[in-house]
């Protein structure tokens, strides 16, 4: 078989895409395949066997996780069970999967710290580690999956990691844990004592890029520079990957048999020994599992001569990882990492052509970024066109000085604290500014692009473009690979450019709880509009959270492609209505910020500080607001000072396909004077005021501008009720449909000139 188990390598992809995308003719494509290995190739017996037997192994065996839908439901039980894996533990949560006894899925535990609490300790405190028997009193629950377009499934990830329920801890009376002897355990329990010791030891700057790079602990690094890594493609430099592991081997290598500590065939059996235990304390995610058993491999195969392709080995390991845990599949690093390695032993050749060490870093770059595009657009929705250049510029420094650096850290520090300060403040001077750079180049050269994710026709064309692109290259075939090369990122840009010649507008309203989110975009992106933009808020001292725009507003733009705004209309200033804003302005460009002439001023400036060629208009009944040709509003209300925001609303009136009418918050007072303002008003889709309430919607209101359809915003069991019953009474006796963000997620209308139709995220 040497030489040749990347058939049957071949065999279980197929087989998993066949299963997870239903792809029918995958089936047959196969079979076609095995008669083409067989017939025209003449393939050994054996190996095509076993290529069949692969197939139908991975068939049986990989697990389809179901589409979810939203249900909430809890239960209060006792359950029983032991920790699997490490505990993850930040500021912000303490999170353990829990294996039930005698059941096959699993229980996520989390714990919100208080801010007194060092959450670093919670762990030793409560015998919180891999293999701990926990007792749990606790409701159950099931977790929350989306209920907006873009919006990151938090239930569909848990299934993919075999996890179907979960338990957020008050209190840790509500748990007994007892903690397991055993290697794992150990280990485990030592990872989380030189987690500590790095953070006690160093600055809060440094400690953190020890953790994330000698570690795999990443839970402290900010968020901003998370992003900014992820937006290059370099979200593997802050994650233990094979780099780190082949770093430290060839240190340990050099450090044992140059300097003459121990003999070679020793410092194999100590290596072989060591790369299993670290993997474990670096958080044993599979980059680092994958590069420490390939090493202990080839340390093996070296040791005792034996040949063996790497290719043979990396396709061996690729096909144990799967059976040992079919659920791996759906793990990114798991994705990622196969997809990198293949690719660039794929391209040994043509690699191994170049002479110059500075090209061949180049060249390692460009396969694995083109390997992992389709991915990182899947998972991320972003391209960046300079990403590549930014591996080859931020590759080497981190590979030869911040990675090296960080490893002898966590060695020296018993080293007094004098020395510890010194050193720290050279890496905190030069890692700094060179972080500072990155984010110059983010924020002054080209943008990323940010498009939805391809379908499964453009990622065969780009794979099957690629591969030949890199074959051409390898016979030095320039002309036909610019020629590939250009077909293969054509389907990107075809995906990046769709907006721009879709014949349909969309009007979307975000499922975003209590609170109003409603964006306008016209027909072949012509104009962009957003009508309010609230938050969620903490009820303390009512500042908004970022977690609707990060979670439900940007993840749509991103999938969109959206970087610019021509407008966000904020109807009145409660943080339910404009929560969002100031996080818009930190990342998007909107030309103009359109408020009433009533608007907290504060507020205004504060916008304006953000981004300071924001164009700030005020608008008042009867005006009217163009973007673009695209679209239009007419401003109905307000028309003078009611003294109360709700009132002072900005109301619109608009032909979105149909006619719509935006009411903010307004009461029924309100509603009665622009029935009498404007006896002729009709519409079409009325947007319900103030969610529901039964301060508006008055049936006088509803029989003069007679809506066919009603939407409302309003969040699920809130506090207020809404939407109110009464409401929902009237304008089921007027035969309007009701369409309501609490119970069918996000609402979108398709538009065009000639009508319209509506689309609700959940059935």
């Amino acid at each position: 078989m040497t030489g040749y188990w990347h058939f049957p390598a071949i065999a279980s992809v197929l087989a998993i895409l066949y299963l997870i995308l239903d792809m029918k003719w995958l089936l047959l494509l196969f079979i076609v395949w095995l008669l083409w290995l067989k017939l025209l190739k003449k393939m050994n017996r054996t190996v095509w066997l076993i290529t069949i037997f692969s197939f139908l192994t991975f068939v049986y065996i990989v697990p389809v996780v179901p589409q979810t839908e939203y249900e909430e439901s809890s239960i209060a039980a006792e359950v029983t069970g032991n920790i699997e894996g490490e505990v993850k533990a930040s500021s912000k949560q303490i999170q353990f999967t829990l294996q039930p006894l005698h059941h096959s899925t699993k229980l996520l535990v989390t714990y919100f710290p208080e801010k007194e609490e060092n959450y670093r300790d919670i762990p030793l405190e409560h015998s919180l580690f891999h293999g701990s028997r926990c007792t749990i009193h606790q409701q159950i629950e099931i977790p929350p999956s989306s209920t907006n377009p873009a919006q990151f499934d938090f239930r569909h990830f848990l299934l993919q990691k075999q996890i179907t329920h979960q338990a957020v801890l008050q209190d840790f009376n509500d748990i007994e844990c007892i903690s397991e002897k055993g290697m794992l355990s150990f280990l485990y329990q030592l990872r989380t004592d030189l987690l500590n010791r790095m953070e006690d030891t160093w600055s809060e700057d440094t400690a953190v890029w020890i953790n994330a790079i000698v570690f795999g602990d990443a839970s402290a690094m900010e968020e901003s520079i998370t992003e900014l890594f992820q937006r290059f493609g370099l979200s593997h430099i802050i994650a233990i990957s094979g780099t780190h592991v082949t770093l430290v081997i060839a240190f340990l290598y050099l450090m044992l048999v140059k300097g003459n500590i121990i003999t070679k065939e020793k410092t194999y059996l100590f290596l072989m020994v060591f790369l299993p235990v670290y993997s474990v304390l670096a958080g044993a995610n599979p980059p680092v599992l994958r590069a420490a058993i390939m090493m202990v491999g080839l340390l093996i195969f070296q040791k005792y001569r034996w040949k063996f392709p790497y290719s043979d080995l990396l396709c061996i390991v690729f096909m144990i990882f799967i059976l040992w845990d079919p659920y791996i599949i759906y793990h990114v690093g798991f994705q990622f990492s196969f997809a990198v390695t293949f690719s660039i032993l794929l391209s040994q050749k043509w690699i191994s052509q170049s002479k110059s060490p500075v090209w061949k870093v180049f060249q390692v770059s460009f396969i694995a970024q083109m390997a992992i595009l389709p991915l990182q657009i899947y998972y991320f929705n972003i391209f960046h066109p300079l990403s590549i250049f930014m591996n080859l510029m931020v590759i080497p420094y981190f590979t030869f000085f911040v990675i090296p650096v960080m490893y002898v850290f966590a060695v020296i520090s018993f080293l007094p604290d004098k020395m510890i300060i010194f050193l720290n403040d050279i890496f905190v001077f030069i890692h700094e500014r060179t972080l500072q750079f990155i984010g110059w180049i983010d924020q002054t050269l080209f943008p990323p692009m940010y498009l939805d994710k391809l379908s499964i026709i453009s990622v065969i064309i780009y794979f099957v473009c690629f591969l030949l692109f890199m074959q051409f290259l390898e016979y030095k075939q320039e002309k036909a690979a610019a020629i590939i090369g250009i077909i293969f990122i054509l389907p990107i840009l075809m995906t990046a450019s769709k907006p721009y010649f879709q014949d349909e507008g969309i009007v979307t309203m975000f499922d975003m709880g209590q609170g109003d989110a409603i964006l306008v975009e016209a027909a072949k992106r012509e104009a962009v509009v957003m009508i309010d933009a609230g938050a969620a808020f903490h009820f303390e001292d009512m500042e908004p959270t970022r977690g609707v725009y990060k979670n439900i507003i940007r993840a749509y733009f991103h999938q969109r492609g959206i970087k610019e705004l021509d407008a966000i209309i904020i109807s009145h200033d409660d943080v339910d209505h404009f929560g969002s804003v100031r996080f818009i302005l930190e990342e998007v460009n909107v030309q103009e910020l359109i408020v009433s002439p009533y608007f907290d001023v504060t507020l205004l400036e504060e916008f304006q500080e953000i981004q300071p060629s924001l164009k700030i208009t005020y608008a008042e009944a009867g005006d009217l607001l163009h973007f673009n040709d695209a679209i239009s509003f007419q401003v109905l209300a307000p028309d003078a000072d009611k003294g109360d925001a709700n009132d002072n609303s900005i109301v619109l009136y608009t032909n979105l396909g149909l006619k719509w009418l935006f009411t903010g918050d307004i009461s029924k007072e309100i509603e009665e004077q622009i029935v009498r303002d404007y006896p002729a008003l009709q519409i079409d889709i009325l947007k319900v005021a103030h969610h529901g309430s039964n301060t508006s919607t008055s049936e006088v209101f509803l029989e003069a501008v007679q809506p066919r359809a009603a939407l409302i915003s309003a969040g699920r069991d809130n506090r207020y009720n809404h939407p109110n019953e009464e409401v929902l009474e009237v304008l089921e006796r007027n035969q309007i449909q009701v369409y309501r963000t609490d119970e069918q997620g996000a609402i979108q209308f398709y538009y065009t000139d000639g009508g319209g139709t509506f689309s609700t995220f959940l059935p």
